[in-house]
């Protein structure tokens, strides 16, 4: 019985709370109420203008992905999609990735070699709707015409128009069943 009285002291305090009143200097007023307005619309004057401009690209096989291609008498896809990240306003418009579709273009290859893809696919009127440059991602596969599935591993290449354009892409390949393409 000797700790009651500290028990019985602890339990009032405990039970009454805090006793301290706040003085009107330290209460924070509710803040004002204003009118909603428009939202500011971002300015990217600063950024330079976009870059529409050619890609060209040269697929290579290893031995083993040419020889297998040869052997099935199997073609190369070329898929090519240019997209910009949104502008606030184009938000909504967005595909998977998030990004804004400027247009798309394929091309086929009887074999390793080089292609160039023209700017003409890339919807000039959406240029507006984008901040920065254009993108293109590039993705290389068998044809499947000689069998269902694809049966090569190509590097993925995903740059700004502007950068893609400046010098050959390289998209270095192998069949999946090989080591992954560097």
């Amino acid at each position: 019985m000797r700790y009651a009285p500290i028990t019985a002291a602890m339990l009032l305090i405990l039970v009454s709370g805090c006793a301290r009143q706040e003085s009107e200097e330290d209460v924070v007023p509710p803040p004002a109420t204003t009118t909603a307005t428009a939202p500011v619309e971002e300015d990217y004057s600063h950024l330079p203008p976009p870059v529409v401009a050619p890609v060209k690209l040269e697929v290579t096989l290893s031995p083993k992905a040419q020889a297998e291609l040869s052997k099935l008498s199997e073609g190369i896809v070329v898929e090519a999609v240019y997209a910009g990240d949104p502008v606030p306003a184009a938000s909504t418009q967005t595909n998977e990735f998030g990004l804004l579709d400027l247009g798309k273009a394929t091309k086929e290859l009887k074999g390793p070699g080089t292609v160039t893809l023209a700017e003409d696919v890339i919807d000039r009127s959406k240029l507006d709707l984008i901040v920065g440059q254009p993108q293109i991602m590039l993705n290389v596969r068998s044809a499947r015409k000689a069998t269902p599935n694809n049966i090569l591993a190509c590097k993925f290449y995903w740059e700004s128009v502007a950068t893609a354009s400046k010098q050959t892409v390289q998209i270095p390949c192998t069949l999946l069943s090989e080591a992954p393409a560097e």
